[in-house]
């Protein structure tokens, strides 16, 4: 388990299961953790494939984080997955975190959350579209969808985005490389004292409803215990 600066340490409990394909990193992200966990999801790629991975995977560990969280879990998945008949590469990360909030009741949390969320995405936008399932409803944008969600664990925050990243390089003549990524994720507030923050951040943007379907997984799986004292290391 790894804080992130200044982040309050926090006595947490919860559990959850992760889908079969994700792999966990190493703790300390050495490149011989990263390495050794490539090998294990992409078994039959030569040297050059994996370390060009690894990179790509890498740049994307800034994205899991929005500061002030404890990281429990980050894991990776890479593969290829079927899309309109072709095989396409596919490729993942995943968080488990938790960081504090002073609230007492999960519902109330869950509402802050939602309309916080709500005005960051959709503020500036004309009439986005409702959306009404059984467990869950809200509202999707030109490029963000927001849910509120009805989880074993209590209530929770699910959110989708399309974005653009730019990667490090590129000089005068060559300008930085731009791509898609996408990020999910799903906020559970704690009965008491905290939130837990399942993310997953990707660059397969054409296999976006394969990843909100490992991230409602994750949901599904996840219950909190009663805390038993004690902090965060």
């Amino acid at each position: 388990m790894t804080a992130a600066d200044g982040a309050r340490k926090i006595p947490y409990a919860f559990s959850y299961r992760v889908p079969d394909e994700f792999v966990r990193l190493p703790e300390a992200g050495t490149l011989a953790g990263w390495d050794e966990a490539l090998g294990r999801l992409m078994p039959d790629a030569d040297e050059d494939r994996l370390a060009a991975a690894g990179l790509q995977m890498r740049r994307f560990l800034p994205l899991l984080s929005e500061g002030g969280e404890t990281t429990v879990l980050t894991a990776m998945c890479a593969g290829t997955e079927e899309v309109d008949g072709d095989e396409r590469l596919s490729m993942g990360l995943l968080a488990v975190s938790a960081q504090a909030s002073d609230h007492d009741d999960q519902l109330m949390a869950a509402e802050g959350i939602y309309r916080a969320k709500e005005q960051k995405f959709f503020a500036g936008e004309r009439e986005p579209r409702e959306l009404d399932y059984e467990l869950g409803k809200g509202l999707q944008g030109t490029q963000d969808m927001l849910l509120a969600v009805k989880l074993p664990g209590g209530p929770g925050v699910m959110s989708a985005s399309l974005r653009s990243l730019t990667l490090p390089g590129g000089d005068a003549e060559t300008p930085a490389p731009v791509i898609p990524f996408a990020s999910l994720q799903l906020i559970m507030p704690a009965p008491r004292g905290y939130c837990a923050y399942v993310t997953i951040a990707t660059p397969s943007v054409f296999l976006l409803d394969s990843y909100c379907m490992r991230l409602a997984h994750v949901g599904r799986t996840f219950g909190f215990d009663v805390p038993a004292g004690g902090d965060l290391a």
